[in-house]
């Protein structure tokens, strides 16, 4: 056992490590049985997101370039499915007491969603300056939001120290956002909607890039597919936290310290667990800046009819950026959310 994996007690005692080992030994790309349950559990609740072609894209690199977008999810972004298999794993007795976790927009919004689904009461801890378009969804969805201010440590930190003070006084269940096992497994769900879609059009996938601020979208989405496709970590320059670690071999901070438009993707470090995941499937990264990002969000307004949040364009970026890198293959990019305030959004087009 290697030493990102003793850092972390929570890590240890969850049963992550017995699900990679299946998903890895698993003959097919998607093949272990609890991802399969997962995505089963909650399918009925989710909303299966198009699979849509960039015709510039598939040019620019004379292959295929696909976008799953989940940006047309429920509550705008990937993050409800994880969100919505946490909370249906909950025991009995915790559902009662209901849960609190911090969050930069996306996954309070899905959490949020999820706990009114299923009558699970959710508090939340938001950065002060998260998108107001994202602090409307959590509370759309009748979750008690907290504003929290920071400076030092990062805006994650400071969410994630009120978070653990309000759970000590309230009996609410603190939940990570992303560094938790249950979490990964729903976030898989993307990854095996998209082998469904790419088997009824008689596609492949020789590359998959996910978005990655904490890593459980890369996570769940390389134990589904890390036998069919090339898998890749995309970052926001400053915040390469998952780049780092891969290229260290070992978790690493990033600097934080960049002015960043992708306000999903500041965390900066990834989750212990999601970095063990990766490192064993063989994910690489890359990383795209604030020019390549915002072009990105252009050409999916213009060719796709998408709006996308910055953070859900760094896959388009990547391969703008690196069209070589993917030449004359197939490549899937998950648009991973949507949700930008209007005013912000008309701004990032002009």
């Amino acid at each position: 056992m290697n030493r990102v994996i003793r850092t972390h007690a929570d890590f240890l005692n969850s049963s992550v490590i017995t699900i990679m080992t299946a998903a890895l030994a698993s003959k097919t790309p998607g093949g272990d049985e609890v991802l399969n349950e997962a995505h089963d559990q909650i399918r009925q609740y989710v909303r299966t997101t198009p699979l849509l072609r960039s015709d510039y894209l598939s040019r620019l690199i004379n292959g295929e370039v696909l976008v799953k977008a989940e940006s047309l999810q429920v509550t705008g972004a990937f993050k409800y499915r994880g969100a919505l298999y946490r909370l249906l794993n909950l025991p009995d007795s915790q559902k009662k007491q209901g849960v609190i976790a911090y969050s930069s927009g996306n996954f309070a919004a899905g959490l949020a969603a999820a706990g009114q689904l299923l009558d699970i009461p959710v508090q939340l801890v938001m950065p002060h300056d998260a998108p107001a378009k994202k602090i409307r969804n959590a509370e759309y969805y009748q979750a008690s939001v907290t504003l929290c201010q920071h400076c030092e440590p990062s805006r994650e930190e400071a969410a994630s120290n009120m978070a653990k003070s309000i759970a000590r006084n309230s009996g609410a269940k603190l939940l990570h956002p992303f560094d938790d096992h249950k979490i990964i497994i729903g976030q898989a769900s993307v990854a095996l909607e998209l082998l469904e879609q790419l088997e009824q059009l008689q596609k492949r996938c020789d590359h998959l890039l996910c978005p990655v601020g904490g890593g459980s979208l890369v996570a769940g989405s390389s134990l589904a597919l890390h036998r069919l496709a090339q898998v890749w970590a995309v970052e926001a320059d400053g915040y390469q936290g998952m780049n780092l670690s891969l290229q260290q071999g070992e978790r690493t901070r990033a600097a934080g310290n960049l002015p960043c438009d992708c306000d999903a993707l500041m965390a900066v470090e990834p989750g212990v667990a999601n970095l063990e995941v990766t490192m064993q499937t063989g994910v690489k990264g890359v990383t795209v800046n604030t020019e390549q990002v915002l072009s990105a969000v252009q050409l999916a307004f213009d060719e796709l009819h998408l709006v996308l949040e910055p953070s859900g364009a760094v896959g388009l970026a990547a391969i703008m950026k690196s069209p070589e890198l993917f030449y004359g293959k197939t490549v899937v990019t998950i648009a991973s959310g949507g949700n930008v305030d209007q005013k912000k959004y008309v701004a990032l087009l002009a």
